[in-house]
Protein backbone atom coordinates (compact mmCIF):
# COMPACT_ATOMS: atom_id res chain seq x y z
CA UNK A 1 0.00 0.00 0.00
CA UNK A 2 1.34 2.95 -1.17
CA UNK A 3 0.38 7.05 -0.52
CA UNK A 4 0.76 9.39 -3.50
CA UNK A 5 -0.32 13.25 -4.16
CA UNK A 6 -1.33 13.30 -7.73
CA UNK A 7 -1.50 17.08 -8.91
CA UNK A 8 -4.28 18.02 -11.20
CA UNK A 9 -3.60 18.53 -15.00
CA UNK A 10 -6.06 21.46 -14.45
CA UNK A 11 -3.56 23.81 -12.67
CA UNK A 12 -1.15 23.81 -15.36
CA UNK A 13 -0.64 27.52 -17.13
CA UNK A 14 -0.81 28.05 -20.95
CA UNK A 15 1.83 30.69 -22.65
CA UNK A 16 0.25 33.81 -23.16
CA UNK A 17 -1.81 33.76 -20.23
CA UNK A 18 -1.39 34.51 -16.88
CA UNK A 19 -0.14 31.89 -14.74
CA UNK A 20 -2.61 30.49 -12.37
CA UNK A 21 -2.31 29.09 -8.64
CA UNK A 22 -2.78 25.55 -9.15
CA UNK A 23 -5.35 23.72 -7.35
CA UNK A 24 -4.10 21.76 -4.09
CA UNK A 25 -2.89 18.29 -4.13
CA UNK A 26 -5.44 15.78 -4.38
CA UNK A 27 -4.38 12.58 -1.54
CA UNK A 28 -4.60 9.76 -2.56
CA UNK A 29 -3.58 5.88 -1.74
CA UNK A 30 -2.39 3.12 -3.73
CA UNK A 31 -3.84 -0.66 -2.99
CA UNK A 32 -3.14 -3.26 -5.84
CA UNK A 33 -2.66 -0.95 -8.45
CA UNK A 34 -5.78 0.79 -7.91
CA UNK A 35 -5.88 4.40 -6.62
CA UNK A 36 -8.20 5.38 -3.72
CA UNK A 37 -8.66 9.13 -3.72
CA UNK A 38 -8.66 9.96 0.58
CA UNK A 39 -10.99 12.61 2.06
CA UNK A 40 -9.65 13.50 5.91
CA UNK A 41 -11.79 15.79 8.16
CA UNK A 42 -11.71 19.42 7.66
CA UNK A 43 -12.09 21.56 10.64
CA UNK A 44 -14.12 23.54 8.74
CA UNK A 45 -16.99 20.34 8.42
CA UNK A 46 -20.19 21.27 10.16
CA UNK A 47 -20.66 17.52 11.00
CA UNK A 48 -17.08 18.16 12.93
CA UNK A 49 -19.34 20.68 14.95
CA UNK A 50 -22.86 18.95 15.87
CA UNK A 51 -20.03 15.80 16.82
CA UNK A 52 -18.74 18.07 19.19
CA UNK A 53 -21.53 19.24 20.90
CA UNK A 54 -22.92 15.95 21.21
CA UNK A 55 -19.89 14.18 22.65
CA UNK A 56 -19.26 17.14 25.12
CA UNK A 57 -22.97 16.15 26.31
CA UNK A 58 -22.03 12.43 25.91
CA UNK A 59 -19.58 12.90 28.96
CA UNK A 60 -21.58 15.29 30.93
CA UNK A 61 -24.41 12.73 30.69
CA UNK A 62 -21.37 9.81 31.67
CA UNK A 63 -20.55 11.89 34.82
CA UNK A 64 -23.06 14.63 36.07
CA UNK A 65 -26.14 13.80 34.30
CA UNK A 66 -26.92 10.70 35.35
CA UNK A 67 -27.07 8.88 31.46
CA UNK A 68 -28.72 5.67 31.63
CA UNK A 69 -26.26 4.73 29.27
CA UNK A 70 -22.74 2.72 28.97
CA UNK A 71 -19.52 3.95 27.04
CA UNK A 72 -19.54 1.14 25.56
CA UNK A 73 -22.74 1.51 24.00
CA UNK A 74 -21.75 4.78 22.77
CA UNK A 75 -18.48 3.12 21.32
CA UNK A 76 -20.55 0.18 19.55
CA UNK A 77 -23.04 2.91 18.01
CA UNK A 78 -20.02 4.98 16.71
CA UNK A 79 -17.85 1.83 15.23
CA UNK A 80 -21.19 0.33 13.55
CA UNK A 81 -22.18 4.00 11.60
CA UNK A 82 -18.24 4.45 10.98
CA UNK A 83 -17.60 1.02 9.67
CA UNK A 84 -20.98 0.83 7.65
CA UNK A 85 -19.92 4.67 5.77
CA UNK A 86 -16.35 3.46 5.33
CA UNK A 87 -17.31 0.11 3.86
CA UNK A 88 -19.71 1.84 1.26
CA UNK A 89 -17.50 4.68 0.07
CA UNK A 90 -14.71 2.10 -0.17
CA UNK A 91 -15.79 -0.86 -1.78
CA UNK A 92 -19.00 1.21 -4.25
CA UNK A 93 -17.32 4.34 -4.97
CA UNK A 94 -13.64 3.18 -4.70
CA UNK A 95 -12.67 6.41 -2.00
CA UNK A 96 -11.17 6.49 1.54
CA UNK A 97 -12.89 8.86 3.43
CA UNK A 98 -13.51 10.07 6.93
CA UNK A 99 -16.77 8.40 8.15
CA UNK A 100 -18.03 11.50 9.44
CA UNK A 101 -21.71 11.17 8.64
CA UNK A 102 -21.64 7.42 9.79
CA UNK A 103 -20.03 8.98 13.13
CA UNK A 104 -23.04 11.40 13.38
CA UNK A 105 -25.27 8.81 13.03
CA UNK A 106 -24.05 6.92 15.55
CA UNK A 107 -23.69 9.19 18.35
CA UNK A 108 -27.20 10.41 17.66
CA UNK A 109 -28.50 7.37 18.38
CA UNK A 110 -26.69 6.37 20.83
CA UNK A 111 -27.82 9.99 22.85
CA UNK A 112 -31.44 9.60 22.23
CA UNK A 113 -31.88 5.38 22.69
CA UNK A 114 -31.85 3.62 25.93
CA UNK A 115 -32.47 -0.03 27.20
CA UNK A 116 -34.51 -0.95 29.87
CA UNK A 117 -32.17 -2.05 32.51
CA UNK A 118 -28.80 -0.44 31.83
CA UNK A 119 -28.42 1.95 34.88
CA UNK A 120 -25.86 5.13 35.16
CA UNK A 121 -22.48 4.03 36.36
CA UNK A 122 -22.44 0.76 34.58
CA UNK A 123 -19.56 2.18 31.95
CA UNK A 124 -19.04 -1.55 29.77
CA UNK A 125 -22.41 -2.52 29.97
CA UNK A 126 -23.14 -4.51 26.77
CA UNK A 127 -26.94 -4.95 27.68
CA UNK A 128 -28.83 -4.54 24.37
CA UNK A 129 -25.85 -4.20 22.29
CA UNK A 130 -28.08 -6.33 19.27
CA UNK A 131 -30.47 -3.28 19.63
CA UNK A 132 -28.13 -0.15 19.14
CA UNK A 133 -26.50 -2.56 16.46
CA UNK A 134 -29.67 -2.73 14.56
CA UNK A 135 -30.88 0.64 14.90
CA UNK A 136 -27.77 2.44 13.52
CA UNK A 137 -27.28 -0.24 10.63
CA UNK A 138 -31.16 0.46 9.71
CA UNK A 139 -30.21 3.85 9.76
CA UNK A 140 -27.59 3.35 7.76
CA UNK A 141 -29.53 1.31 5.03
CA UNK A 142 -31.78 4.52 4.77
CA UNK A 143 -29.43 7.03 3.98
CA UNK A 144 -28.04 4.71 0.96
CA UNK A 145 -31.46 2.36 -0.06
CA UNK A 146 -34.32 5.47 0.58
CA UNK A 147 -34.03 8.18 -1.92
CA UNK A 148 -35.12 11.02 -4.66
CA UNK A 149 -33.39 12.45 -7.28
CA UNK A 150 -29.93 12.04 -5.52
CA UNK A 151 -30.59 12.63 -1.70
CA UNK A 152 -31.54 10.31 1.07
CA UNK A 153 -35.34 11.41 1.99
CA UNK A 154 -35.20 10.59 5.40
CA UNK A 155 -32.97 12.02 8.58
CA UNK A 156 -31.14 8.64 9.20
CA UNK A 157 -30.82 8.19 12.88
CA UNK A 158 -34.31 9.63 13.16
CA UNK A 159 -35.87 7.17 10.97
CA UNK A 160 -34.24 3.90 12.08
CA UNK A 161 -34.78 5.62 16.25
CA UNK A 162 -38.75 5.76 14.91
CA UNK A 163 -39.18 2.42 13.35
CA UNK A 164 -37.35 0.91 16.80
CA UNK A 165 -39.38 2.27 19.53
CA UNK A 166 -42.55 1.10 17.28
CA UNK A 167 -41.52 -2.16 16.84
CA UNK A 168 -39.99 -3.00 19.75
CA UNK A 169 -41.87 -0.91 22.31
CA UNK A 170 -40.81 -0.24 25.81
CA UNK A 171 -40.14 -3.67 26.69
CA UNK A 172 -36.98 -3.24 25.05
CA UNK A 173 -36.11 0.03 23.85
CA UNK A 174 -36.60 4.05 25.73
CA UNK A 175 -36.09 7.09 24.44
CA UNK A 176 -33.62 9.41 26.73
CA UNK A 177 -36.15 11.33 29.49
CA UNK A 178 -37.47 14.80 28.76
CA UNK A 179 -36.19 15.88 32.14
CA UNK A 180 -32.23 15.12 33.04
CA UNK A 181 -31.66 16.35 36.41
CA UNK A 182 -32.67 19.49 38.87
CA UNK A 183 -31.63 22.94 37.81
CA UNK A 184 -28.32 23.39 39.26
CA UNK A 185 -24.81 24.42 37.74
CA UNK A 186 -24.46 21.77 35.73
CA UNK A 187 -27.55 21.92 34.14
CA UNK A 188 -27.21 25.57 33.38
CA UNK A 189 -23.96 24.23 31.83
CA UNK A 190 -25.67 21.57 29.47
CA UNK A 191 -28.58 24.37 28.33
CA UNK A 192 -25.43 26.92 27.56
CA UNK A 193 -23.99 23.96 25.67
CA UNK A 194 -27.24 23.10 24.07
CA UNK A 195 -28.27 26.51 23.22
CA UNK A 196 -25.15 28.02 22.22
CA UNK A 197 -24.16 25.29 19.74
CA UNK A 198 -27.43 24.89 17.98
CA UNK A 199 -27.53 28.36 17.37
CA UNK A 200 -24.14 28.61 16.00
CA UNK A 201 -24.35 25.72 14.05
CA UNK A 202 -27.77 26.74 12.60
CA UNK A 203 -25.95 29.77 12.04
CA UNK A 204 -23.03 28.72 9.94
CA UNK A 205 -25.71 26.38 7.63
CA UNK A 206 -27.94 29.07 7.66
CA UNK A 207 -30.80 26.87 9.27
CA UNK A 208 -31.29 29.39 12.00
CA UNK A 209 -34.71 30.33 10.68
CA UNK A 210 -35.72 26.69 10.94
CA UNK A 211 -34.51 26.00 14.27
CA UNK A 212 -36.15 29.47 15.54
CA UNK A 213 -39.26 28.65 13.50
CA UNK A 214 -39.35 25.28 14.86
CA UNK A 215 -39.25 26.49 18.54
CA UNK A 216 -41.89 29.21 18.18
CA UNK A 217 -43.83 27.32 16.55
CA UNK A 218 -43.96 24.47 19.07
CA UNK A 219 -44.16 26.52 21.97
CA UNK A 220 -47.69 28.16 20.57
CA UNK A 221 -48.89 24.98 19.39
CA UNK A 222 -48.68 23.19 22.46
CA UNK A 223 -50.21 26.10 24.68
CA UNK A 224 -52.97 25.99 21.32
CA UNK A 225 -53.43 22.69 22.25
CA UNK A 226 -53.57 22.28 26.17
CA UNK A 227 -55.86 25.53 26.76
CA UNK A 228 -59.26 23.63 26.19
CA UNK A 229 -57.97 20.68 27.45
CA UNK A 230 -56.57 21.14 30.82
CA UNK A 231 -56.85 17.57 32.15
CA UNK A 232 -54.37 16.54 29.07
CA UNK A 233 -51.58 15.26 31.20
CA UNK A 234 -48.52 13.33 30.86
CA UNK A 235 -47.35 10.34 33.59
CA UNK A 236 -43.38 10.27 33.88
CA UNK A 237 -41.22 8.66 35.68
CA UNK A 238 -39.29 10.97 36.97
CA UNK A 239 -42.32 12.92 38.15
CA UNK A 240 -44.31 11.85 41.75
CA UNK A 241 -47.84 13.17 39.75
CA UNK A 242 -48.93 13.48 36.03
CA UNK A 243 -48.44 16.66 34.59
CA UNK A 244 -50.97 19.17 33.69
CA UNK A 245 -51.59 21.89 32.28
CA UNK A 246 -48.87 24.79 32.71
CA UNK A 247 -46.38 22.35 34.29
CA UNK A 248 -46.17 20.31 30.88
CA UNK A 249 -46.44 23.08 28.89
CA UNK A 250 -42.95 24.02 30.44
CA UNK A 251 -41.87 20.58 30.41
CA UNK A 252 -42.23 19.99 27.12
CA UNK A 253 -40.81 23.84 25.52
CA UNK A 254 -37.76 23.75 28.10
CA UNK A 255 -36.67 19.89 27.93
CA UNK A 256 -33.48 19.49 26.93
CA UNK A 257 -34.63 16.85 24.90
CA UNK A 258 -36.45 19.07 22.68
CA UNK A 259 -34.01 21.09 22.31
CA UNK A 260 -31.78 18.57 21.14
CA UNK A 261 -34.54 17.56 18.64
CA UNK A 262 -34.86 21.04 17.51
CA UNK A 263 -30.87 22.43 16.80
CA UNK A 264 -29.50 18.79 16.21
CA UNK A 265 -32.20 16.53 14.45
CA UNK A 266 -34.72 18.79 12.56
CA UNK A 267 -31.88 21.03 10.72
CA UNK A 268 -30.24 17.92 8.95
CA UNK A 269 -29.10 20.21 5.68
CA UNK A 270 -29.55 16.97 3.34
CA UNK A 271 -33.22 16.61 4.53
CA UNK A 272 -34.80 20.05 4.67
CA UNK A 273 -35.40 22.08 1.60
CA UNK A 274 -32.77 24.38 0.40
CA UNK A 275 -34.27 27.79 0.41
CA UNK A 276 -35.19 30.07 3.43
CA UNK A 277 -38.98 30.86 3.31
CA UNK A 278 -39.08 26.55 2.96
CA UNK A 279 -36.67 25.84 5.53
CA UNK A 280 -38.85 28.18 8.36
CA UNK A 281 -42.03 26.58 6.70
CA UNK A 282 -40.41 23.48 7.43
CA UNK A 283 -39.40 23.85 10.68
CA UNK A 284 -43.44 25.00 11.68
CA UNK A 285 -44.68 21.87 9.90
CA UNK A 286 -42.35 19.54 12.09
CA UNK A 287 -43.68 21.68 14.80
CA UNK A 288 -47.39 21.60 14.37
CA UNK A 289 -47.37 17.54 13.53
CA UNK A 290 -45.29 17.01 16.79
CA UNK A 291 -47.93 18.14 18.92
CA UNK A 292 -50.86 16.48 16.80
CA UNK A 293 -48.95 13.64 17.14
CA UNK A 294 -48.51 13.62 21.03
CA UNK A 295 -51.55 14.94 21.68
CA UNK A 296 -52.96 11.49 21.84
CA UNK A 297 -50.85 10.15 23.95
CA UNK A 298 -50.10 10.16 27.74
CA UNK A 299 -47.34 7.91 28.59
CA UNK A 300 -43.61 9.95 27.86
CA UNK A 301 -42.11 6.71 26.00
CA UNK A 302 -44.97 7.85 23.43
CA UNK A 303 -45.02 11.67 23.97
CA UNK A 304 -40.92 11.26 22.64
CA UNK A 305 -41.83 8.70 19.87
CA UNK A 306 -44.74 10.97 18.78
CA UNK A 307 -42.09 13.48 18.67
CA UNK A 308 -39.46 11.88 16.39
CA UNK A 309 -42.33 10.72 14.53
CA UNK A 310 -43.51 13.92 13.36
CA UNK A 311 -39.69 14.44 11.66
CA UNK A 312 -40.31 11.36 9.25
CA UNK A 313 -43.75 12.25 8.27
CA UNK A 314 -42.08 15.76 7.61
CA UNK A 315 -39.32 14.60 5.52
CA UNK A 316 -41.50 12.17 3.17
CA UNK A 317 -43.41 15.18 2.50
CA UNK A 318 -40.35 17.31 1.72
CA UNK A 319 -40.38 17.32 -2.26
CA UNK A 320 -43.80 18.34 -2.45
CA UNK A 321 -43.53 21.16 0.49
CA UNK A 322 -40.44 22.18 -1.84
CA UNK A 323 -42.74 22.62 -4.71
CA UNK A 324 -45.38 24.20 -3.51
CA UNK A 325 -42.65 27.13 -1.81
CA UNK A 326 -41.24 27.44 -5.19
CA UNK A 327 -43.27 30.56 -5.89
CA UNK A 328 -42.84 32.02 -2.41
CA UNK A 329 -38.61 31.35 -2.89
CA UNK A 330 -38.92 33.53 -6.28
CA UNK A 331 -41.42 35.82 -5.61
CA UNK A 332 -40.20 39.25 -4.61
CA UNK A 333 -42.74 40.43 -1.53
CA UNK A 334 -45.56 38.79 0.35
CA UNK A 335 -48.28 39.88 -2.00
CA UNK A 336 -46.42 39.03 -5.29
CA UNK A 337 -45.95 35.41 -3.46
CA UNK A 338 -49.48 35.32 -3.02
CA UNK A 339 -50.10 36.16 -6.88
CA UNK A 340 -47.78 33.55 -7.50
CA UNK A 341 -49.30 30.70 -5.66
CA UNK A 342 -53.27 31.47 -7.63
CA UNK A 343 -55.31 28.78 -6.42
CA UNK A 344 -53.11 27.09 -3.94
CA UNK A 345 -53.07 30.05 -1.08
CA UNK A 346 -56.80 29.85 -0.51
CA UNK A 347 -55.98 25.67 0.09
CA UNK A 348 -52.55 26.37 2.14
CA UNK A 349 -54.71 28.99 4.54
CA UNK A 350 -57.07 26.45 5.06
CA UNK A 351 -55.05 23.16 5.34
CA UNK A 352 -53.55 25.89 7.87
CA UNK A 353 -56.63 26.56 9.62
CA UNK A 354 -57.22 22.91 10.16
CA UNK A 355 -54.09 22.10 11.39
CA UNK A 356 -54.41 24.91 14.38
CA UNK A 357 -57.80 23.38 14.83
CA UNK A 358 -57.06 20.26 15.44
CA UNK A 359 -54.38 20.98 17.85
CA UNK A 360 -56.90 20.47 20.89
CA UNK A 361 -58.77 17.92 19.76
CA UNK A 362 -55.84 15.69 18.88
CA UNK A 363 -55.19 16.55 23.12
CA UNK A 364 -58.70 15.74 23.76
CA UNK A 365 -58.03 12.31 22.90
CA UNK A 366 -55.65 11.41 25.75
CA UNK A 367 -58.48 11.86 28.02
CA UNK A 368 -60.64 9.08 27.21
CA UNK A 369 -58.60 6.70 28.33
CA UNK A 370 -56.10 7.80 31.08
CA UNK A 371 -53.80 5.06 33.08
CA UNK A 372 -52.75 6.47 36.44
CA UNK A 373 -49.60 5.19 35.96
CA UNK A 374 -47.35 3.56 33.30
CA UNK A 375 -46.16 0.10 35.15
CA UNK A 376 -46.58 -1.39 38.75
CA UNK A 377 -43.44 -2.37 40.17
CA UNK A 378 -44.25 -6.23 38.83
CA UNK A 379 -44.32 -4.53 34.70
CA UNK A 380 -48.03 -5.00 35.07
CA UNK A 381 -50.18 -1.94 33.75
CA UNK A 382 -52.81 -0.96 36.78
CA UNK A 383 -56.46 -0.74 35.77
CA UNK A 384 -58.80 1.35 37.43
CA UNK A 385 -62.87 0.16 36.87
CA UNK A 386 -65.44 3.58 36.55
CA UNK A 387 -68.61 2.89 36.83
CA UNK A 388 -71.11 5.48 35.68
CA UNK A 389 -74.85 5.60 36.21
CA UNK A 390 -75.15 3.82 39.03
CA UNK A 391 -75.46 3.16 42.64
CA UNK A 392 -76.40 5.76 45.27
CA UNK A 393 -75.56 9.68 44.69
CA UNK A 394 -72.70 11.11 47.05
CA UNK A 395 -75.57 12.25 49.97
CA UNK A 396 -76.91 9.06 49.93
CA UNK A 397 -74.01 7.07 50.30
CA UNK A 398 -72.88 9.67 52.64
CA UNK A 399 -75.93 9.31 55.08
CA UNK A 400 -76.02 5.81 54.98
CA UNK A 401 -72.22 5.22 56.29
CA UNK A 402 -72.55 7.50 58.46
CA UNK A 403 -75.35 5.85 59.84
CA UNK A 404 -74.28 2.48 59.61
CA UNK A 405 -71.33 3.78 62.06
CA UNK A 406 -73.89 4.33 65.09
CA UNK A 407 -73.91 2.31 67.28
CA UNK A 408 -77.33 0.16 67.78
CA UNK A 409 -80.29 1.46 69.34
CA UNK A 410 -81.15 -0.65 71.65
CA UNK A 411 -79.67 -2.80 74.01
CA UNK A 412 -76.02 -1.10 74.35
CA UNK A 413 -73.64 -1.18 76.57
CA UNK A 414 -70.05 -2.35 77.71
CA UNK A 415 -68.63 -5.19 75.98
CA UNK A 416 -65.52 -7.31 76.55
CA UNK A 417 -62.83 -6.05 73.40
CA UNK A 418 -59.59 -7.45 73.01
CA UNK A 419 -56.78 -5.68 70.82
CA UNK A 420 -53.04 -6.84 70.20
CA UNK A 421 -50.44 -4.73 71.35
CA UNK A 422 -47.32 -3.76 69.50
CA UNK A 423 -43.77 -3.07 70.79
CA UNK A 424 -41.76 -1.38 68.46
CA UNK A 425 -38.22 -1.12 68.62
CA UNK A 426 -36.59 2.44 68.65
CA UNK A 427 -36.56 4.06 64.94
CA UNK A 428 -33.76 6.37 64.44
CA UNK A 429 -34.23 10.15 62.67
CA UNK A 430 -35.05 9.52 58.85
CA UNK A 431 -33.03 11.21 55.95
CA UNK A 432 -34.43 11.86 52.71
CA UNK A 433 -32.86 11.21 49.66
CA UNK A 434 -32.39 14.69 47.37
CA UNK A 435 -33.94 13.05 44.60
CA UNK A 436 -37.05 12.19 46.64
CA UNK A 437 -37.63 15.62 47.43
CA UNK A 438 -36.52 16.40 43.78
CA UNK A 439 -39.06 13.55 42.70
CA UNK A 440 -41.96 14.54 45.42
CA UNK A 441 -41.65 17.77 46.38
CA UNK A 442 -44.44 16.77 49.31
CA UNK A 443 -42.35 14.03 50.75
CA UNK A 444 -41.57 15.81 53.93
CA UNK A 445 -40.09 14.52 57.64
CA UNK A 446 -43.47 13.91 59.07
CA UNK A 447 -44.31 12.07 55.81
CA UNK A 448 -41.02 9.90 56.48
CA UNK A 449 -41.37 9.43 59.67
CA UNK A 450 -44.94 7.82 59.10
CA UNK A 451 -44.11 5.76 56.72
CA UNK A 452 -40.85 4.12 58.88
CA UNK A 453 -43.09 4.06 61.79
CA UNK A 454 -45.45 2.10 59.05
CA UNK A 455 -42.80 -0.52 57.61
CA UNK A 456 -41.41 -1.33 61.03
CA UNK A 457 -45.05 -2.27 62.70
CA UNK A 458 -45.31 -4.31 59.64
CA UNK A 459 -42.30 -6.31 60.08
CA UNK A 460 -43.26 -6.89 63.72
CA UNK A 461 -46.14 -8.51 62.64
CA UNK A 462 -44.66 -10.83 60.30
CA UNK A 463 -42.15 -11.68 62.86
CA UNK A 464 -45.32 -12.51 65.23
CA UNK A 465 -47.04 -14.14 62.63
CA UNK A 466 -44.17 -16.36 61.56
CA UNK A 467 -43.93 -17.57 65.46
CA UNK A 468 -47.06 -18.17 65.68
CA UNK A 469 -47.62 -19.92 62.46
CA UNK A 470 -50.44 -17.57 61.67
CA UNK A 471 -51.04 -16.70 58.00
CA UNK A 472 -53.92 -14.80 58.29
CA UNK A 473 -52.02 -12.46 60.68
CA UNK A 474 -49.29 -12.13 57.96
CA UNK A 475 -52.37 -10.20 55.79
CA UNK A 476 -52.21 -7.29 57.92
CA UNK A 477 -48.91 -6.30 57.56
CA UNK A 478 -47.80 -6.85 53.81
CA UNK A 479 -49.59 -7.12 50.28
CA UNK A 480 -49.30 -8.21 46.80
CA UNK A 481 -45.47 -9.66 46.40
CA UNK A 482 -44.21 -8.65 49.88
CA UNK A 483 -46.73 -11.15 51.53
CA UNK A 484 -45.94 -13.70 49.26
CA UNK A 485 -42.50 -13.42 50.55
CA UNK A 486 -43.43 -13.63 54.68
CA UNK A 487 -46.73 -16.25 54.48
CA UNK A 488 -43.60 -18.85 51.63
CA UNK A 489 -41.15 -18.46 54.83
CA UNK A 490 -43.94 -19.01 57.63
CA UNK A 491 -44.87 -22.18 55.31
CA UNK A 492 -41.19 -23.47 54.88
CA UNK A 493 -41.31 -22.77 59.19
CA UNK A 494 -44.32 -25.26 59.24
CA UNK A 495 -42.80 -27.81 56.97
CA UNK A 496 -39.90 -27.77 58.78
CA UNK A 497 -42.01 -28.20 62.32
CA UNK A 498 -39.37 -25.00 63.96
CA UNK A 499 -40.95 -21.87 65.51
CA UNK A 500 -39.18 -19.29 64.89
CA UNK A 501 -38.90 -15.73 66.48
CA UNK A 502 -37.29 -12.46 64.86
CA UNK A 503 -36.25 -9.87 66.69
CA UNK A 504 -35.07 -5.81 64.96
CA UNK A 505 -33.12 -3.15 65.76
CA UNK A 506 -31.40 -0.24 63.68
CA UNK A 507 -29.73 2.24 63.89
CA UNK A 508 -30.36 3.93 60.09
CA UNK A 509 -33.30 4.69 58.33
CA UNK A 510 -33.74 6.26 55.13
CA UNK A 511 -36.25 6.90 52.08
CA UNK A 512 -34.94 6.53 48.98
CA UNK A 513 -35.83 6.34 45.11
CA UNK A 514 -35.85 3.63 43.17
CA UNK A 515 -35.49 2.58 39.29
CA UNK A 516 -38.26 -0.03 38.78
CA UNK A 517 -37.31 -3.46 37.87
CA UNK A 518 -38.52 -4.54 34.26
CA UNK A 519 -39.13 -0.96 33.09
CA UNK A 520 -36.73 2.36 33.95
CA UNK A 521 -38.68 4.65 32.42
CA UNK A 522 -42.04 3.50 34.36
CA UNK A 523 -43.01 5.79 36.94
CA UNK A 524 -39.96 5.81 40.08
CA UNK A 525 -40.45 4.44 43.70
CA UNK A 526 -39.80 5.31 46.73
CA UNK A 527 -38.68 2.56 49.44
CA UNK A 528 -38.20 2.93 52.83
CA UNK A 529 -34.33 1.24 53.55
CA UNK A 530 -33.59 -0.19 57.17
CA UNK A 531 -30.10 -0.65 58.35
CA UNK A 532 -29.39 -2.47 61.37
CA UNK A 533 -29.27 -6.40 63.21
CA UNK A 534 -32.12 -8.98 63.21
CA UNK A 535 -31.65 -11.62 65.99
CA UNK A 536 -33.26 -15.15 64.86
CA UNK A 537 -34.22 -17.38 67.96
CA UNK A 538 -35.32 -21.28 66.21
CA UNK A 539 -37.27 -23.19 68.44
CA UNK A 540 -38.21 -27.06 67.86
CA UNK A 541 -41.77 -28.22 67.89
CA UNK A 542 -41.38 -28.60 72.16
CA UNK A 543 -40.04 -25.03 72.63
CA UNK A 544 -36.64 -26.35 72.86
CA UNK A 545 -34.18 -23.09 72.06
CA UNK A 546 -31.69 -24.97 68.69
CA UNK A 547 -29.96 -21.89 67.56
CA UNK A 548 -29.73 -18.16 67.99
CA UNK A 549 -27.84 -16.05 65.32
CA UNK A 550 -27.16 -11.83 64.50
CA UNK A 551 -26.91 -11.36 61.16
CA UNK A 552 -26.35 -7.67 59.59
CA UNK A 553 -30.13 -6.53 58.42
CA UNK A 554 -30.26 -4.19 55.00
CA UNK A 555 -33.27 -3.92 53.43
CA UNK A 556 -35.71 -1.39 50.98
CA UNK A 557 -39.07 -1.82 51.19
CA UNK A 558 -42.35 -0.26 49.74
CA UNK A 559 -45.25 0.65 51.39
CA UNK A 560 -49.01 0.05 50.29
CA UNK A 561 -52.32 0.73 50.55
CA UNK A 562 -53.57 1.45 54.59
CA UNK A 563 -56.35 -1.83 54.85
CA UNK A 564 -59.86 -1.52 56.05
CA UNK A 565 -59.77 -1.33 59.85
CA UNK A 566 -56.34 0.03 59.77
CA UNK A 567 -54.37 3.10 60.45
CA UNK A 568 -51.46 2.17 59.22
CA UNK A 569 -50.00 1.66 55.37
CA UNK A 570 -48.51 -2.18 54.88
CA UNK A 571 -45.66 -3.48 53.45
CA UNK A 572 -46.25 -3.89 49.02
CA UNK A 573 -43.34 -4.93 47.88
CA UNK A 574 -39.25 -5.96 48.68
CA UNK A 575 -37.26 -2.87 47.01
CA UNK A 576 -34.24 -4.57 48.22
CA UNK A 577 -32.59 -5.95 44.60
CA UNK A 578 -33.77 -2.31 42.50
CA UNK A 579 -31.23 0.29 41.71
CA UNK A 580 -31.35 3.20 43.36
CA UNK A 581 -32.20 6.33 40.64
Amino acid sequence: MATTDAPSSRGLSVPGETPRRPPPTRRTIRIRGREYPVFLPSLRDPRLHVAAVLLTLQVLGQTVLDFRLSVAQILICLATGALIEFGVGFFKDKVILWPASGLLTGNSTAFILRVPGTFHGQWWSTRGIWIFVGVVAVSMASKYLIRWRGRHIFNPSNLGLVLAFVALGPAYTEPQDLWWIPMGPWMIVTYAILLGGGLLIGWELKLLGLELGYMAAFAISVAIALAPVPDHCLVASWHATAICGRDLWQILVTSPEVLIFAFFMVPDPRTVPDGQVGRFVFGVIVAVLSVLLLGPTTLEFWTKTALLASLVFACAGRFALVRLLAPLEEAGGPFAAVRRLGWTAPAVFGVTLLLITALPVSAQFSTHSPEPAPELPDGSTPKLALTLGSGPDVATWLSGSAGAALPPPNNSGPVSASARVWVLPPIPAVSISTNVIAFDPSMNAPTAKTWAHDVVLDLVIESEARRLHDLNLAESGAEGDALTEFTDVIKQDIAAGTVIQKSYSFDRVSLNLFLPKFSTQARRLIGVTLHGTTTLVTRDASGKVVSQQTQPYAKSWGVGVTKEGTTYQVISANFTDLTLA
